[in-house]
């Protein structure tokens, strides 16, 4: 008599239990990697996310650092050369600080000024003509800028030309503004029995005002002219048709005395303040220039991230 059965089913108890024991191992061995793997990568997310929290950190530190600089700068130059050769140097200084204190926690930056837009004030803070610093009466006071704002000037009666009319006249003291689009601009100053001034638009229309004071206050950009303790609103170049940039230039300037000022945006000499006759750093006509912006190039690096970029910097809109 055979006896197979019992061992036969025995086979098949083990066999099965075995399979089941291999899923189950299986089972966990997929389990146990999982965690491991999520908790890796967890881990390395979390390094990711303060490599990237600490890039940030550093261009705002940056940003209101330059700020800083940049205030502190325009109160002690005015010259451009001065301004960027100065703030370049203060970077440098607060680049070498940070650099240090970063780099005890094993972190690599670096900061460098790349360009610096500017503001320029053109002022005459003393009475006299409106001729330049060489003593040119026709001259331009303004090249190619972009934009042209607290424009004011103060004039004398005694020096303008005396007469009732200055359109087309070669006498009259008159600041001329040329658009990019070849159309132009003009306001003639003079006498007749008081200040008098006459605006003449891009499309050959006039506009008059008299006073009877023997001084007077204009204000070319809001255009406003102080008539008797009033003002008159008379048409300026920019609610003309005129289009930017604009160049600005005085004819006659030596029939006209009294003060003036005038901003514009970015540099406008081609090389030195002292390289160019119109102007002068102590005398009149004088030049304050200042930094509006900076561009600046940074970059930082961990063991997890390297971040390079190029921010501009304008004072009262860094992160505080």
């Amino acid at each position: 008599m055979e006896l197979t059965a019992p061992n036969d089913n025995r086979g098949q108890i083990l066999l099965v239990s075995a399979i089941g024991l291999a899923i189950l191992l299986t089972a966990l061995a997929l389990t146990l990697n999982t965690a491991v793997f999520a908790g890796i990568h967890a881990a390395e997310a979390d390094d990711s996310r303060n490599a990237e929290r600490g890039a940030i950190q550093y261009q705002h530190s940056a940003e209101r650092a330059v700020a800083g600089l940049i205030v502190e700068i325009n109160q002690e130059n005015e010259t451009y050369e001065s301004l960027e050769s100065e703030l370049a140097a203060a970077i440098a200084d607060w680049d070498s600080l940070s650099r240090s204190e970063y780099a005890r926690d094993g972190q690599t930056t670096n900061s460098s000024l790349e360009r610096v837009k500017y503001e320029t004030r053109v002022v005459q803070d003393e009475s006299g003509d409106f001729s330049d610093h060489a003593g040119n009466t026709t001259w331009i006071v303004a090249d190619n800028v972009s934009e042209v704002r607290g424009f004011e000037m103060e004039v004398d009666e005694e020096a303008l030309v005396e007469t009732s009319d200055c359109t087309g006249s070669d006498a009259c003291f008159s600041l001329l503004v040329e658009g990019a689009d070849g159309e132009s601009w003009r306001l003639y100053v003079y006498d007749d029995g008081g200040v008098h001034i006459t605006v003449e638009s891009s499309s050959g229309d006039t506009e008059t005002y008299e006073s009877t004071d023997s001084s007077a206050k204009l204000n070319i950009t809001e255009g406003a002219f102080d008539v008797n303790g009033s003002d008159e609103a008379f048409t300026t170049f920019l609610d003309d048709e005129l289009e930017g940039p604009y160049t600005l230039t005085y004819t006659n300037a030596g029939n006209v005395s009294g003060t003036y000022e005038l901003t514009v945006d970015g540099k406008i000499v081609d090389d030195t303040i002292e390289a160019d006759d119109r102007y002068s750093v102590d005398e009149t006509p004088k030049i304050h220039a200042k930094i509006v912006a900076a561009d600046v190039a940074l970059r930082y690096r961990s063991a997890d991230l390297t971040y390079e970029s190029e921010v501009e910097v304008v004072p009262g809109e860094t992160h505080e």
